[in-house]
């Protein structure tokens, strides 16, 4: 089980794996966070106020349908690609200990056409748009 306890800060951070049973080869894996992510818990929101929520915020902003399902060119996220919250982490809901997020559909910052923005499904990395008066999650993003 790991657990992040605190915010990222674009560190290296490494995680040891050591066999419950004592004997075995213990397992390092490091990597570099480039991306913080929060979100607005179970709350359902229109567009412009997760717009609002997010620029309130420190340094975070919505993110781009590529910095959550990891794909550029607005088809579904593909599991492996590196750059993407979903496509890197895989379904958040089934993260426990307080994650908050949900596997529904979170705003991001592009706009298909008028009144209406993408949005990413963090259970699948589908990609759909909504209009902006529709109510979904909000994940803001912070780079490191």
């Amino acid at each position: 089980v790991v657990e992040f306890t605190g915010t990222g800060t674009g560190s290296k951070v490494t995680i040891t794996g050591t066999p419950t049973s004592g004997q075995g080869k213990i397992i390092k894996y490091s990597f570099t966070l480039k991306s913080w992510f929060i979100n607005n818990g179970n709350t359902y929101i229109q567009w412009s106020a997760a717009n609002t929520y997010c620029s309130r915020l420190s340094g975070y902003s919505l993110p781009t349908v590529q910095q959550l399902s990891g794909n550029s060119s607005y088809n579904d996220g593909q599991r492996g690609t590196l750059g993407g919250l979903w496509s890197e982490w895989g379904s958040l809901d089934s993260y426990s200990g307080g994650s908050g997020f949900s596997g529904n559909l979170y705003w991001s910052s592009e706009q298909k056409s008028s009144g209406s923005h993408y949005v990413v499904f963090l259970h699948y990395g589908f990609v759909y748009s909504h209009n902006d008066s529709n109510t979904n999650f909000v994940v803001c993003r912070q780079g490191l």
